[in-house]
């Protein structure tokens, strides 16, 4: 050992390893003629000062831009314990005892450009050989809407998309945000970038498990840490989850701009900030953030992945609108391919965006806020176009697809502040808004009357009775289909069609006596003639089809099972399908993954298990451990007292 250490040019060692008391004191006081101490800036100074005092010269190499030493005692970091030696140099001693390193080798220059401005004195500079690299240069990725930009900000401000408000829970999660993390992770590899070279990284640690829950499962290879858990790294492309999404403005911690400069600058080619730009631009480092992704980079709204999300400023009657799914026709032109979760298109760079002719000479407005001088202006603008629209005889305005994400949003809350129906339609880039009147309420239709009570069929003008119309289908989320009501409007028009071939079939064949004799047996057995299988086989079929569902529903949904749930069944929340008491259990007939990811996700959002899931895993306080086994020993000693009392006593 003392031979290996002695012959070493170079010996590494971690800062405490360098005592004393580890290998190195088979070495002599002044061996070392220099110590290097690197990411010096994440280490104690305390722990610094061991191996400082082995060799007469030191070099501390690190950022101290970038994250502190961790410190779990509040009290001893606002005693100073959380400053670092380097730190305490530069603060001393200033330029002079600091050699910056201006050229780095792994941003490209936009993603570069945000961090040396904010936080480096626009002193540093990319390398020409990462300068402009990009995702789409990576071997076997296609050129899409997202492999060609290197900034990406997808705005969820006016979506309502907040985040989770948990008691006793002092972690952050959103799970709006999780969903369109999962969407642009899902376009990045349908282009070809390979999982493990995407990170997605939370400031929370609860984002980080939601994340994870939602993400792990079909992308294994996918890294999903906090920001204090990945410094150091880097990918090819990082998404960045924000989280915090509320009314009041706060933004925690995100307010440390060490923290936020770790998070951006470990991306290579691709990093794409998921946030809230109203909450986080509250902060005013934060709000300088946004501005430059809105001026370098694309943004997005979370409208443009998630058709289902409602903005939270839209009026209820808005709201019923949007979830009854009723779409407006395309404006003329080509049909656009709606692609899922923003799919990318195949081949060819990013088509640039066009712009109304009435804005092309306006500033750009895609970006959040309220700073730009042009914004006003396109408020204005569409507001005249609207209050136009209420006083003309139009019924539907269409405004063009070549808005941006923000004037789409400034349609829709200028509408719903006229008193207009305001739709989107079209995916993507071919997204556009259709505005058009309220009509006044229609009466609601009569509903069914019993078997006993049909009423007659309406006459037609001509006479003849019409073919009753189809019955109204049943939406997804209606509920049980009524079956008898069904039954009867069907045998309804089976019946008029009947009737109908009848008086055809007479009308060619009113001489012949053979026809009236045959016409008056059927009359008189209260039966239409008709041919034989033609409506009879109708009903059959529709008999047996209602006789089938009743049979379904009646029976357990498990396969080969045939055991019935008329009196003894389960309904299973996840699937909607009754089973026997044998297999409604979810993990029996299939449900476990969904039951328990369900239970997952209850547990990360409330915080809590419920009964007949287990107790929560809770460390006592330490006090609180001391007392009660102070409590328990009097106990088992008064005890113990109490049988030697006993036991004496028989003795005697």
């Amino acid at each position: 050992m003392v031979a290996a250490l002695t012959h070493a040019s170079v010996v590494l060692a971690t800062n405490t390893g360098a005592s004393s008391e580890g290998p190195l004191k088979l070495l002599p006081e002044e061996h070392f003629g220099l110590v290097v101490i690197d990411e010096c800036a994440q280490a104690l100074e305390a722990s610094c000062w061991v191996p400082l005092l082995r060799a007469p010269k030191c070099v501390l190499a690190g950022d101290h831009k970038q994250l502190p030493p961790t410190i779990i005692s509040h009290k001893a970091a606002a005693k100073g314990l959380s400053l670092s030696l380097m730190e305490r140099l530069i603060e001393g001693y200033g330029e002079q005892v600091v050699r910056m390193l201006r050229v780095q080798y792994r941003m490209h220059q936009a993603i570069m450009q945000w961090a040396s401005e904010e936080l480096y004195g626009g002193r540093l500079a990319a390398h020409p050989s990462v300068a402009q690299h990009l995702l789409r240069d990576l071997p076997g990725v296609t050129s899409t809407e997202e492999t060609t930009i290197p900034l990406l900000l997808i705005d969820t401000a006016g979506c309502g998309l907040l985040e989770l408000d948990v008691e006793d829970e002092q972690s952050k999660g959103n799970p709006g945000e999780v969903q369109l993390t999962h969407l642009h992770v899902q376009a990045l590899v349908e282009a070809g970038v390979k999982a493990r070279d995407i990170a997605v990284i939370a400031p929370y640690n609860l984002q980080v498990d939601m994340l994870r829950e939602d993400l792990c499962h079909r992308y294994p290879e996918l890294e999903i840490k906090s920001v204090d858990g990945f410094q150091g790294r880097e990918k090819e492309a990082v998404i960045l989850s924000l989280v915090r999404s509320n009314r009041k403005g706060e933004v925690g911690f995100l307010a440390e701009d060490r923290r936020m400069n770790v998070a951006v600058t470990r991306a290579r080619r691709h990093v794409a900030i998921i946030c809230d730009t109203r909450t986080v631009s509250s902060q005013a480092f934060l709000k300088r953030l946004v501005d430059y992704f809105s001026q370098h980079g694309e943004v997005r709204t979370a409208f443009e992945y998630l058709d289902s999300i409602v903005p939270q400023n839209y009026a209820q009657e808005g709201r019923g609108e949007r979830q009854q799914g009723t779409k407006l026709p395309p404006p003329s032109g080509p049909k656009p391919q709606p692609p899922p979760g923003r799919k990318p298109k195949a081949g060819g760079t990013k088509p640039e965006r066009q712009k109304p002719e009435a804005a092309r000479s306006s500033p750009d407005t895609s970006g959040p806020g309220g700073e730009s001088p042009g914004k006003k202006e396109d408020a204005d603008r569409f507001r005249a176009m609207l209050v136009a629209f209420l006083e003309s005889s139009e019924t539907r305005l269409d405004f063009p697809p070549s808005l941006s994400s923000h004037d789409r949003l400034l349609v829709h809350q200028m509408s719903e502040e006229l008193g207009l129906q305001h739709l989107s339609s079209g995916e993507g880039r071919l997204r556009f808004i259709s505005v058009r009147k309220k009509e006044p309420p229609q009466p609601s239709p009569p509903t069914a009357a019993p078997p006993g009570q049909q009423l007659p069929l309406p006459q037609h003008p001509s006479g003849e009775n019409p073919v009753p119309a189809e019955p109204r289908g049943h939406s997804e989320g209606s509920g049980t289909v009524d079956l008898k009501t069904l039954h009867l409007e069907r045998v309804q028009r089976e019946k008029a069609l009947r009737e109908e071939e009848v008086r055809k079939a007479q009308e060619p064949r009113a001489g012949p006596q053979g026809n009236s004799r045959k016409k008056d047996k059927s009359e008189a057995k209260g039966k239409p003639a008709v041919k034989p299988g033609a409506g009879s086989a109708a009903e059959e079929d529709i008999d047996a089809l209602i006789s089938a569902a009743v049979k379904a529903d009646s029976t357990c949904g498990f396969p080969r099972c045939k055991a019935s749930v008329t009196a003894l069944g389960q309904l299973c929340h996840l699937c909607n399908r009754r089973f026997c008491l044998s297999h409604h259990v979810p993990e029996v007939h299939g449900c476990g993954d969904r039951a328990r990811a369900q239970a997952r996700q209850r547990i990360s959002r409330e915080g809590l298990l419920h009964p007949g899931s287990g107790s929560k895993d809770t460390a006592l306080d330490p006090a609180r451990r001391a007392q009660l086994q102070r409590r328990l020993d009097k106990k088992l000693s008064e005890l113990t007292g109490q049988r030697k009392g006993k036991k004496r006593d028989k003795e005697k």
